[in-house]
C-alpha cells in the first residue's frame, strides 16, 4: 500500500465500522470453528497483520502473532503492545510450520502476485485440525481507484477463490460472501467515493455518519454466516481445515 496509509488505517481501524465488524466476524468463527483447548490459549497467527488492531483483539483470548511486510505497519502493532515480525508472503515467514491451531490472512491474498502459493504456505504453518480462515474483495466489476490505492493485484469470482483456497493437506468447511446486507449501498459509496475523493484518499477511511449503526449491521451477519446464504456481497470469506 502507500505508505501514508497505514497512518490513517492505525487512527480509523478501533473505530471504523468495516474493521470493527469483520474483527467481530472472524472472532466469532475462531469460537465456532477452533477445537476446545487444552487448558492452554490456541495459537494464532495474523498473516499480513497491518497495524495490529486484529492482534490486540485476538490477544484477549489467545496467544497471537503476527507478520508483515512493511517496517512502519510492525512499528504501529508495537505501540499497540502486541507482537508483528517483518516478513513477506510467500517466500519470506519466519513462523515454526505445523505451530498454530488458526492462521488468518484478512483482505492479504489480493495483494500478492503468488496468491495460491501464500496458501499453501499459510497452510503448512497449521497443526493438524488446524484451521485457515481468509478474506478477499469480491467481483472486478466492483473494481475501482480504491483497489489501486491499496495496491490490489485482483478481485476474486467466487470459482477463483474456491479452486484458491483448496490446496493439499486441507478440506474446505466454509465459502460464504461477506459484507450482504450492506452491499448496495457499500459498493455506491465505493465507486462514488473513488471519484469525489480522488486526490484525498484519508477520506476512504473517515469515520462515516451512522458509523455504529453501520459496525452493527455488518458484526450481525457473524450469525449468518455458513447459516444462511448470503449471493452477494463486497467480500468472500473461506475456512479450510488441516486434515
Amino acid at each position: 500500500m502507500h505508505e501514508e496509509l497505514y497512518g490513517e488505517i492505525f487512527a480509523a481501524e478501533q473505530e471504523h465500522w468495516w474493521f470493527v465488524a469483520r474483527h467481530r466476524i472472524v472472532l466469532y468463527l475462531l469460537e465456532r470453528y477452533l477445537p476446545p483447548n487444552s487448558g492452554t490459549p490456541h495459537k494464532v497467527a495474523d498473516l499480513g497483520c497491518g497495524c495490529g488492531m486484529m492482534l490486540v483483539r485476538l490477544s484477549e483470548k489467545y496467544d497471537a502473532v503476527g507478520l508483515d511486510t512493511s517496517p512502519q505497519a510492525t512499528e504501529f502493532a508495537a505501540r499497540r503492545g502486541v507482537r508483528a515480525n517483518l516478513g513477506a508472503l510467500p517466500e519470506d515467514v519466519p513462523l515454526p510450520r505445523e505451530n498454530y491451531d488458526a492462521v488468518l490472512m484478512l483482505d492479504v491474498l489480493e495483494h500478492l502476485k503468488q496468491d495460491r502459493a501464500s496458501v499453501e504456505v499459510a497452510a503448512g504453518l497449521l497443526k493438524p485440525g488446524g484451521i485457515l480462515i481468509c478474506t478477499v474483495p469480491a467481483h472486478m466489476w466492483l473494481w475501482t481507484k480504491f483497489d489501486e490505492d491499496h495496491h490490489h493485484f485482483r478481485r476474486y469470482s467466487e470459482r477463483q477463490f474456491r479452486s484458491l483456497v483448496q490446496v493439499p493437506s486441507v478440506r474446505l468447511e466454509l465459502l460464504s460472501h461477506l459484507n450482504a446486507i450492506l452491499f448496495a449501498p457499500a459498493a455506491m459509496w465505493r465507486i462514488l467515493a473513488t471519484k469525489v475523493f480522488e486526490r484525498d484518499r484519508a477520506r476512504y477511511l473517515k469515520l462515516p455518519p451512522f458509523n455504529s449503526a453501520l459496525r452493527s449491521i455488518f458484526a450481525f451477519e457473524r450469525w449468518m454466516v455458513g447459516k444462511v446464504p448470503m449471493p452477494i456481497g463486497l467480500s468472500f470469506i473461506s475456512i479450510v481445515r488441516k486434515a
